[in-house]
């Protein structure tokens, strides 16, 4: 490692994710890609965090740690791990996330068939509270064959209902050489990623969504992401007008000033929801007459975390445990069937992601105990993080697993020279859902 560049530089920033730490770096560590390094910065966690991340490094060459003396937020923390990165191309991974260890090799061919600078894939979500509804990132917007993002997907990520939610939410692979003097910006807490990308594709970058959902990603209380606050939107409003001077592009500032619009409308509602959650009633009341556009929105909020209270309530009583048998058949009790593709090893395709989705809501609802019967089964347990595993251990799923390295079979088609790619226009509404952190 230390004579040779490696094909892929995984960086992960952690702060107090020593909980979920062993996990997202065992994944990394299990990819079928073996040529990469695992960059890590602590960002001056207060937990256990460096622990184990110091005993990570003293059982893998592959892996190299930095800690910061404080805290410095994601996009310093990725920025140091940047500075620190020798491979051809640069993955993004979450330090309480998860992926299949096929992920990354099915990213890589599939980059070079395409030609691409950045690609990424859909995004599952799970987590150890119970949840709603199964789901991914993309949802109904994930495109069935591979697509190149143009600046307009990219500015109006969630903002346009016809474009591509959450644009931001992904987790790509850079090609390195591309990122250049290309920084994640400082200032701002959340919404940094979407900031990038963007910033890649106004360099030129050809970025492309595959169809396929690889990447586990965790939903929990103490998640910066779902934490975003009014100063944060206030921040990325200032970025956006930063932008929009430096590149001096009509095109831009047009669609700069439509997002600008719905980052406004956010702010105001993200003040409402604020009202309510410190109890300053009155003053959300007064908010709500004079926005009654924002009414719709509060209450779809309300009714998401009264779902969820409904769900904790009913895993807590009745919700009996389950034990489910995962393999190539279905067979016996417990059996589940898994998604399988044409060469007869673990759908990872979007069109398998909603089984995955619907596991892991399941697994997060109820106490499930898993079995691997065999080598898919094995496979199958990097899908559903949560489950308790009774037969393989999730880290020795890597050996049982095949590495299907075709990009054409991710693009849909038989060659290269044939990837479909489709326009902002043909992609389905997004049923009113402003999801302006990209």
């Amino acid at each position: 490692m230390a004579d040779s560049r490696p094909q892929v530089s995984v960086i992960m920033a952690s702060r107090n994710a020593a909980a979920y730490l062993p996990l997202a770096i065992r994944a990394v560590l299990a990819q079928t890609l073996t040529d990469l390094e695992l960059i890590i910065i602590d960002d001056a966690s207060e937990d256990d965090s460096w622990a184990v991340i110091r005993a990570a490094v003293a059982a893998d060459p592959r892996i190299r740690a930095q800690r910061r003396s404080h805290s410095g937020g994601p996009a310093i923390a990725r920025n140091d791990a940047l500075a620190l990165a020798r491979g051809e191309w640069v993955a993004i991974c979450d330090s309480d996330d998860s992926q299949h260890p096929r992920r990354l090799e099915m990213m890589l061919n599939a980059a070079r068939d395409l030609a691409a600078d950045v690609v990424a894939d859909d995004m599952i979500l799970f987590s150890g509270q119970p949840m709603a509804r199964g789901a991914t990132i993309l949802g109904r917007h994930a495109p069935k064959a591979a697509r190149m993002l143009n600046l307009k997907d990219l500015v109006l990520s969630g903002v346009d209902p016809e474009g591509i939610s959450h644009i931001g939410y992904l987790k790509p692979l850079i090609k390195r050489c591309f990122l250049n003097d290309l920084r994640y910006d400082p200032r701002l807490r959340i919404g940094e990623d979407h900031d990038l990308y963007l910033r890649l594709v106004l360099a030129g970058a050809k970025m492309w969504v595959l169809p396929m959902a690889a990447y586990l990603y965790r939903r929990h209380v103490a998640s910066t992401s779902y934490r975003n606050v009014p100063r944060d939107l206030t921040a990325q409003m200032g970025v956006l007008d930063n932008l929009v001077q430096q590149q001096a592009r009509a095109d831009l500032a047009e669609l700069a000033h439509v997002r600008r619009r719905a980052l406004l409308r956010r702010h105001a509602q993200l003040e409402l929801a604020r009202d309510v959650r410190v109890g300053r009633l009155g003053r959300a009341l007064r908010r709500a007459v004079m926005r009654p556009d924002h009414l719709p929105w509060l209450a779809s909020v309300l009714r998401n975390r009264m779902e969820l209270k409904v769900q904790a309530a009913a895993s807590r009583l009745w919700r009996r445990p389950q034990r489910w048998r995962l393999g190539g058949r279905s067979d016996g009790a417990g059996g589940v069937t898994l998604p399988m593709d044409a060469d007869g090893a673990l759908d990872l395709s979007a069109a398998a992601a909603p089984v995955w989705a619907r596991m892991c809501c399941e697994a997060s609802r109820r106490e499930v105990e898993a079995e691997a019967v065999d080598a898919l089964g094995q496979s199958a347990l990097w899908m559903v993080p949560t489950v308790r595993t009774l037969a393989v251990g999730a880290s020795d799923v890597a050996n049982g697993t095949r590495a299907r390295g075709s990009a054409c079979a991710m693009a849909g088609s038989a060659g290269s020279e044939r990837v479909a790619v489709e326009s902002s226009g043909d992609q389905q509404q997004n049923a009113g859902r402003d999801d302006t952190d990209g």
